[in-house]
């Protein structure tokens, strides 16, 4: 007889947890199932970046309740530990990027988030150790941060859910237009609802059920570098000058990487290098020196890639796909992981009862792409596309 569960939540990376945490605590009989085990994907080398600057009021509208209502009481919310740490974040703008920056702070804003505008003189009171004489205009968020990814995933799947597979999932199962479970090579998992939230891995599950997800997996490298003791931490920061984003490390590193321009496309998010190019190590070290001066000669630690799942709008895939039961949270262009916590609260509403209470995440299915509705939010920055969230 086939093992059977409510709702199946393929892939236990932060996303999934959430999902299965919040539907876990509605009552739900929830499997979760991951070919590799948990934190096993893109989560384990992300860059646990907790901040609020996305660029659509429903977007930053999570990533702050995502921060104030789990990150920052994470022992009473969920329990146990995460590591959120409080640095501070900024995103720093030259005057290609100022105006585009004003109108993101605004949105955010109007949504009730802690943040404000700064000069380069205003932002130096707070990062003392920065160069900033390049900088226009300063976004800054005080209660940002970052957090272990490990830690937040685990602890989701420690606090809520009972059930783990280690499995491959091979195919959504479906019949008269409705999800009836998954298939794995050790036998079919019967279920009334399944969701997707396995990145760039979901594609083809998605085609198993007749459903298109646009998602394109993409390599990026991410490096470590010592940072000197004068330096005990510095802000988070989204650096639009120097095409950039860098956060400190509990173990005196300064994480940091780029986007865009350096994106390898990958036809198959399983093959790709794990080793760093030497030039993009030593280019990302430039980058960060020009910011922060001191660590101009510190050494490379250490570094990782990662597999991307990119979008259209880098703007991700959330509800309903394909047959009736079948729901997808992918597509997070690299942001997901300050969002996961609320994502997850929502999607476990849209499963549940059938819509998420913020009626314009609807916006984000999978229809926009065929409809030419992309998401494109306020503020496009001319210098960069930015990606602040890991």
């Amino acid at each position: 007889m086939a093992e059977t569960a409510d709702v199946v939540v393929v892939g236990a990376g932060i996303v999934g947890a959430s999902i299965a945490f919040h539907l876990a605590e509605r009552g739900v009989d929830v499997l979760v199932v991951d070919r590799d085990g948990p934190v096993a994907g893109s989560t384990a080398r992300s860059g646990g970046i907790v901040s609020c600057f996305d660029n659509t009021a429903v977007e930053a509208e999570l990533a702050w309740e995502s921060l104030t209502g789990y990150f920052e009481r994470w022992h009473e919310r969920v329990g146990g530990g995460c590591g959120f740490t409080r640095t501070g974040s900024a995103i720093l703008a030259g005057a290609a990027d100022a105006e585009a920056l004003r109108a993101v702070t605004a949105v955010q804003a109007a949504g009730g988030i802690d943040v404000r505008l700064m000069s380069a003189n205003e932002l130096a009171a707070v990062e003392p150790h920065a160069h900033l004489d390049d900088v226009h205009t300063a976004s800054y968020q005080p209660r940002g941060g970052y957090a272990d990814p490990a830690a937040a995933t685990l602890g989701f799947l420690r606090a809520g859910v009972r059930r783990f597979a280690r499995r491959r999932v091979t195919a959504v199962r479906h019949t008269g237009g409705r999800v009836t479970g998954v298939s794995t090579p050790d036998g079919d998992i019967a279920c009334g609802a399944v969701v997707l939230a396995a990145g760039a891995w979901s594609v083809p599950l998605a085609a198993s059920a007749g459903a298109e997800l646009p998602v394109r997996p993409s390599r990026i490298q991410v490096m470590l570098y010592e940072r000197p003791y004068a330096i005990p931490m510095h802000l988070t920061m989204g650096d639009l000058i120097n095409d950039l984003y860098l956060r400190s490390t509990a173990d005196r590193c300064s994480l940091a990487g780029r986007d865009a321009p350096v994106r390898e496309w990958l036809d198959d998010p399983d093959d790709y290098r794990r080793e760093l190019d030497d030039a993009a190590v030593a280019d990302v070290h430039a980058r960060l020196a020009r910011r922060f001066p001191a660590l101009a000669e510190r050494p490379y630690r250490l570094g990782r890639t990662a597999v991307l799942d990119m979008t259209a709008d880098g703007k991700s895939i959330l509800g309903p796909l394909g047959p009736e039961g079948l729901f997808t949270a992918v597509g997070w262009s690299g942001s997901g992981f300050g969002k996961a916590p609320a994502v997850g609260a929502e999607l476990a509403r849209w499963v549940v009862d059938g819509a998420p209470r913020r009626a314009d995440l609807k916006r984000f299915g999978v229809h926009r792409f065929a409809e030419g509705a992309l998401i494109h939010g306020e503020g496009t920055y001319a210098a960069t596309t930015q990606r602040l969230g890991g």
